[in-house]
């Protein structure tokens, strides 16, 4: 055996990577748009006129003399 001083063999090195995963908050932003509308919507209003008539004493209720309508006869 001899015992010559030989010079180390250094292999290139061998990576591992270790993988942390650590949480980061980030904003996303949802905007939200309200639109207001009108409807119009028919709604019935029922409308009842009332009108009174007073005809009057029923005791001085007479015929009216006034003058009768005139009669044209042509067959005379």
């Amino acid at each position: 055996m001899s015992h010559c001083p030989y010079d180390p063999i250094v292999c290139p090195p061998i990576q591992f990577v270790n993988h942390q995963f650590f949480p980061q908050v980030v904003p996303v932003v949802h905007p939200i748009e309200i639109v207001n509308q009108t409807h119009i919507v028919p709604v019935p209003h029922h409308v009842f006129p009332v009108s009174v008539k007073d005809p009057g004493d029923p005791c001085c209720h007479t015929r009216s003399h006034g003058k009768r309508p005139v009669r044209s006869s042509s067959k005379r």
